[in-house]
């Protein structure tokens, strides 16, 4: 039967933006045919082929031909060779764009700047006018305050085996620095699971050394090798979530308690508008604007220096040796500068 003749031609570069997307959708069932494709946008199949070979040697996208027998008849489907991107409006590609610009200087930073090079090309260049987007511009418009790695790409390269530990359930051996004693400890570690805080990396691992889990802070891991004829079997009862539920930051030292602090009025409207914890809970507004705030929380160590940002905006209620600690704390500030 011969091809209808095309009711409505788009013109060539919308046209090719819908073809890509339309192969783009159909990449995880398998593809879509000519056919298909010249059926949707009414047009005639030679066209598609012309628009298809626009699309492989002008604009470089790579598309598989894969022939499949439906109801007896040999078809050519096409799929993307870089595997499927779902359907993104600009507004989301600029939010996932920005995302990616956030975790500059962590220990992402080489496979984030990979993404964002074919973010821009798949999704600015093909699906959309880039004038529409304005991607260079905005990234102009906009500044990250965020603490930098001095090393990225060599921790970029550690983090990807600790990814290949952690998919793959190898053991690892890790030459970790321990800040509190300056010193350098060789380990074989079982890796369970990665927390992020403030874009710095923590792996958390069983330590076959101390038959315990740990928190390893992942730039001051030195060196990691691949145990890969050494698997280990994940504890189905261990979820990261779980063990990491009652902790202030990524340190589970010591035990759960309730902490109460009293925030001025200059700061209250700060607190009440995050949560810094799970167990947050605003037990008083009182009448100068100050409110009452509990924890329940372990990990007190990495607490006390989030504490001591706020100055004399925030009083320690409870605990009364947590109360002791600070004043102690305080005061080792103020020698300092005596």
């Amino acid at each position: 039967m011969p091809n209808k003749k095309p009711k409505n031609d788009a013109t060539k570069n919308l046209r090719i933006n819908m073809i890509i997307d339309l192969i783009n959708k159909k990449t995880p069932y398998n593809g879509i045919t000519v056919q298909e494709l010249a059926e949707k946008l009414e047009v005639s199949e030679r066209q598609i082929y012309r628009d298809l070979s626009t699309i492989k040697n002008d604009l470089r996208t790579p598309l598989v031909e894969k022939k499949c027998l439906i109801e007896g008849i040999l078809k050519t489907h096409y799929y993307l060779e870089v595997g499927y991107l779902p359907s993104i409006s600009p507004e989301r590609a600029v939010a996932i764009f920005l995302g990616l610009l956030q975790q500059q200087g962590s220990a992402l930073t080489g496979q984030l700047n990979e993404i964002k090079d074919n973010l821009v090309s798949t999704l600015f260049k093909y699906h959309y006018n880039p004038k529409e987007l304005a991607v260079e511009k905005l990234q102009n418009r906009i500044h990250f305050v965020v603490e930098r790695l001095a090393e990225p790409e060599r921790i970029g390269d550690l983090f990807t085996k600790l990814m290949q530990g952690i998919q793959n359930n190898y053991r690892l051996k890790i030459c970790y620095f321990t800040a509190r004693n300056l010193q350098e400890t060789e380990r074989v570690v079982e890796p369970y699971g990665l927390i992020c805080k403030r874009q710095n990396w923590y792996l958390v691992a069983n330590c076959l050394k101390r038959q315990d889990i740990r928190v390893f802070r992942v730039d001051q891991i030195k060196e990691t090798s691949l145990y890969t004829s050494e698997k280990f079997d994940y504890p189905a009862d261990f979820k990261l979530s779980d063990y990491m539920a009652d902790s202030w930051g990524v340190m589970r030292a010591g035990e759960t308690c309730l902490v109460k602090l009293k925030f001025s009025s200059k700061v209250a409207f700060r607190v009440k508008n995050m949560i810094y914890h799970g167990s947050q809970k605003t037990e008083q507004e009182l009448a100068d604007g100050s409110i009452i705030v509990a924890y329940k929380v372990c990990g007190i160590k990495e607490m006390k220096t989030w504490i001591i940002q706020w100055g004399n905006a925030v009083e320690v209620l409870e605990p009364e040796w947590l109360r002791k600690e600070m004043c102690q704390m305080a005061a080792e500030i103020i020698s300092v500068y005596e």
